[in-house]
């Protein structure tokens, strides 16, 4: 049967050759994205630290997670410290001859030219010079750190700043801007993923607090554990994975971005519809064939495992070869997403089985899903009526198809309306379940616009039946369609996934930054504020730098982290904190408030959104208790609950409160108030001249250039999206000219019947130009349905009203692009199709 099944393949190489091409890319981007996100997971916080520590035996450090109520771990946002008892327990451990102490800051180094070192992907971090020795660090020119304003910096600090030793340098720590003179330059052993400044003990005692790490010499490592239970012990090869500052690529080595998972279902889900959809037309083309295998005697499951292992010998040939491609391609997609910060540094493509498996899995599963239902049909009825059914092209849908497929339609109806009844906001419980629905519903209403395919022509074609009627390519154009609804369903597959999945991705981006902007327009009400260079944050001291400012009423810091809340014991087990100034908070920003006031949100208070509160139970005047970033037990009194619909900040804290517990204090932004009257071109003169020296880097703007400035930072990720829009709708649309020339070079015989019944070659060709505007149209208006339903319903969660982010311009790029394709699937292979002539065209078929 296999040979049979492989003879039937030779005999037709150009009829598969669409279908492995559209195999073979689907494999590969299946594979690659389950390579590329699988990647995340297996990364370990040694892969993006550059810390080795081999010049000491032990690294000892708290544990960076908690355990809740519910038995289950969580990590902390920041690094917890260790206590003065614990660095007492680890001193007197059996074996240990010398300690010492990490305890890093932040600490940016600005160039002569003014420049700050370091940006939002290599971040500069300050630490005792017994770090670099314990790291076996060698000095390459000058010397060891010896006096309080000294600073010795590693190579890429003195590289990308230009200096040397000896010069003076401004440096920006979170409290303020000091001067220090460069001792020495550092060489680190390995890959470097931060910039590193060495100080004195005396100066990291000022600037670094209590430490996060102990980097022991020991000759008694066992011992050591013993006496620090509760501690972690790093020995061996561990050592290198047990300092990690940065704590955005801890996360993306944890496998916390959900970008490459998302881009990995997308191309799971294209894939499968694209294949399936490509070799059904294939497979339906080849009617006349099976039903003259019936008529010679070939018994009829015969021909159905011919069929099957037909399926599995293209699936499982075009899903190897694009495992093989998609390998590759996995490779090319990590090196640009570590280079946009959307994966850890340090990941590496590991091939793993599965992915691979899964890639060709893809392939071999949609090839005999869209095997077996034309194979099925053909083969349940007698020879000679197959034989009459295969001159007659399927004119309808089927009632198995049209009854699955409303099913799928009513399911995806029941989501969509599930989660209009669950409603917003995402962050609570029924937010996510909604979303959830949501999420479900999107390849189900594909499904079903695959399954209905052919009802939906008959719709777009009710209207437009009586104007196509006027003229013959019209009235051609409509009967061929009308004729073979199957075979037009077919090819408009991959442009409605074109349109869907396009119109999706773009439209999702615009929902979450017009939401969000207008959340945070709404909530910010200061005059001016004061923002960070490259993403660095504000150092704490620009706010008190001004108070002597003319014109200035107010102004609040902003910081932001997370908090863990496991009393009492809920679903929600965190929430985001924002740290601010309680003094002039109302000023500049305006929260609407639910329960007490925001004068009484002052030390040693906490304010809470209105979903957190109602989750926790809490109340105006309860205690509230929590664990700070860093592990530490907190509490503090229930002052004001707020509306807060996008979740941005679950919490407010004082400033004061938070700072301690965080490992890089710096301000997010500064938002000052303007006395009634002033000037604000003039004041933001003014405070930009005040900021030149206590914050490098950072700049004030009024509130409109502000907003401003946000919404481009929000949009500036949506040329990525953009990206995957090409490669996944470039795909769609590829297979779609595959699928509409497969179609085309197969109708030779109706067009030589054409031109024998008089038709010239001009007017087959304005035919087919109808033809496939007309499943041009269908494929785009299945496709906007389909995004408008999904896009309404996620709108819908965001801001709890009904609305579609709709994006004019790029709807219609999409929608030419749809048209696009359809017109060179359908008229370039007219050529080619016509060339032989009418009597010739008849007998060769």
């Amino acid at each position: 049967m296999i040979t049979l099944a492989w003879r039937s393949l030779k005999a037709r190489k150009l009829a598969i050759l669409a279908a492995l091409l559209s195999i073979v890319v689907g494999s590969s981007l299946v594979t690659a994205g389950l390579l590329v996100a699988g990647s995340q997971e297996q990364q370990g916080a040694a892969s993006v630290t550059s810390w080795r520590f081999d010049g000491v035996d032990a690294v000892v450090k708290p544990p960076a997670s908690v355990r809740l109520n519910s038995g289950l771990g969580l990590d902390l946002p920041s690094m917890p410290r260790l206590s003065p008892q614990e660095i007492e327990d680890i001193r007197r451990a059996p074996g240990v001859t010398a300690v010492t102490l990490e305890s890093p800051f932040p600490a940016y180094l600005v160039a002569p030219d003014g420049t700050v070192t370091g940006d939002a992907f290599t971040r500069s971090w300050g630490h005792p010079w017994s770090t670099a020795v314990a790291d076996s660090a060698s000095l390459v020119a000058g010397r060891e750190p010896s006096r309080p304003g000294e600073v010795a910096v590693d190579e890429s600090v003195a590289t990308s700043a230009g200096v040397s030793v000896g010069s003076s340098v401004p440096v920006v720590l979170a409290a303020s801007t000091e001067e220090f003179t460069v001792s020495g330059i550092v060489r680190r052993p390995g890959e470097q993923f931060e910039h590193a400044l060495f100080f004195t003990d005396e100066a990291v005692a000022r600037f670094g607090g209590a430490p996060v790490a102990a980097l022991v010499s020991t000759t008694d490592a066992e011992g050591l554990r013993h006496a620090a239970p509760g501690l972690q012990v790093f020995t061996g090869g561990d050592r290198a994975g047990s300092l990690q500052l940065d704590l955005r690529q801890a996360e993306l080595a944890g496998g916390s971005s959900q970008f490459v998972m998302v881009i990995a279902f997308l191309s799971l889900t294209i894939a499968v519809f694209v294949i399936s959809s490509t070799l059904t037309v294939s497979i339906g083309q080849r009617r006349r064939e099976l039903a003259m295998l019936l008529i010679v005697g070939t018994r009829p499951g015969l021909i159905r495992r011919m069929v099957t292992w037909e399926a599995v010998i293209v699936g499982a040939f075009g899903g190897a070869v694009g495992a093989v491609v998609g390998i590759a391609l996995a490779e090319l997609a990590r090196g640009f997403f570590v280079a946009q910060g959307l994966m850890a540094r340090g990941a590496v493509v590991s091939v793993e089985p599965l992915p691979l498996v899964a890639g060709v899995g893809a392939a071999v599963l949609a090839a005999l899903v869209a095997a077996w239902l034309p194979a099925r049909r053909a083969t349940r009825i007698a020879p000679l009526e197959a034989l009459r059914e295969s001159d007659l092209p399927m004119s309808s849908a089927g009632r198995g198809r049209a009854v699955f497929g409303g099913v799928l339609l009513g399911t995806a109806v029941a989501c969509l309306a599930g989660a209009f009844v669950l409603g917003g906001p995402v962050m609570t419980l029924g937010g996510t379940v909604a979303l959830m629905l949501v999420l479900t519903a999107f390849p189900l209403l594909i499904g079903a616009a695959v399954l209905l395919g052919p009802t939906l022509l008959r719709g777009v074609l009710a209207p437009l039946g009586a104007l196509l009627r006027r003229w013959f390519g019209g009235f051609v154009a409509e009967r061929s369609i009308r004729s073979d609804l199957r075979r037009a369903a077919g090819v408009s597959v991959p442009l409605t996934l074109l349109v869907a999945v396009s119109a999706v991705l773009l439209f999702q981006d615009s929902a979450n930054y017009q939401a969000r902007s207008h959340v945070y327009a709404d909530q910010v009400t200061a005059d001016v504020v004061v923002m960070g260079g490259v993403q660095l944050g504000v150092p704490l001291s620009a706010a008190d730098a001004l108070d002597g400012v003319p014109g200035v009423a107010a102004a609040s810091s902003s910081m932001s982290s997370q908090l863990v809340f496991d009393d009492p014991p809920t679903m929600r087990s965190n929430g985001t904190v924002t740290g601010v100034d309680p003094t002039g908070f109302d000023e500049v920003f305006d929260y609407e408030v639910t329960a007490g006031a925001w004068s009484d949100f002052t030390a040693g208070s906490i304010a809470v959104s209105q979903i957190i509160a109602e989750d926790k139970g809490w109340r105006i005047g309860d205690t509230v208790t929590f664990l700070y970033p860093d592990g530490t037990p907190g509490d503090a009194v229930l002052s004001t609950t707020y509306v807060d619909p996008m979740g941005v900040s679950d919490t407010l804290l004082p400033l004061d409160a938070l700072t301690p517990h965080v490992l890089e204090p710096f301000a997010s932004a500064v938002y000052v108030a303007l006395e009634p009257g002033s000037d604000t071109g003039e004041v933001v003169t003014a405070i930009n001249e005040a900021l030149s020296a206590v914050a490098p880097g950072a700049q004030a703007t009024d509130r409109e250039q502000h907003l401003a400035q946000v919404a481009a930072q929000a949009s500036g990720d949506n040329w990525i999206i953009l990206m995957v829009v090409v490669i996944l709708g470039g795909y769609a649309g590829v297979s779609a000219i595959n699928v509409l020339v497969a179609s085309t070079m197969s109708r030779r015989r109706e067009f030589a019947l054409l031109r024998l019944a008089g038709a010239r070659r001009r007017q087959i060709t304005g035919s087919l130009l109808i033809e496939g505007l007309v499943i041009g149209t269908t494929a785009v208006i299945a496709g906007t349905a389909i995004a408008a339903a999904t896009m309404t319903g996620y709108g819908y969660l965001l801001t709890d009203t009904v609305w579609l982010p709709f994006v004019g311009p790029t709807y219609l790029v999409i929608v030419g692009c749809a048209y696009l394709a359809a017109l060179i699937g359908t008229l370039a292979p007219i050529r080619t199709a016509m060339t032989a002539a009418p009597l010739a065209g008849v007998r060769a078929w």
